[in-house]
């Protein structure tokens, strides 16, 4: 996830800042310019989370 976000970071940052989107499919990277957006990756939330 960090090779992600290093590499599109200068397409991604807005004032040197990266967005991070959380959806139920994963963690992706919104471009600011476009209606796209990057993968990140998955994550899960620990169990005490949930709760």
């Amino acid at each position: 996830m960090v090779e992600t976000m290093l590499t599109y970071f200068d397409q991604y940052a807005e004032d040197g800042v990266l967005t991070i989107e959380v959806t139920q499919w994963g963690l992706w990277l919104p471009n600011p310019e476009t209606a796209g957006r990057q993968f990140l990756g998955l994550a899960r939330l620990p169990e005490y989370v949930k709760q």
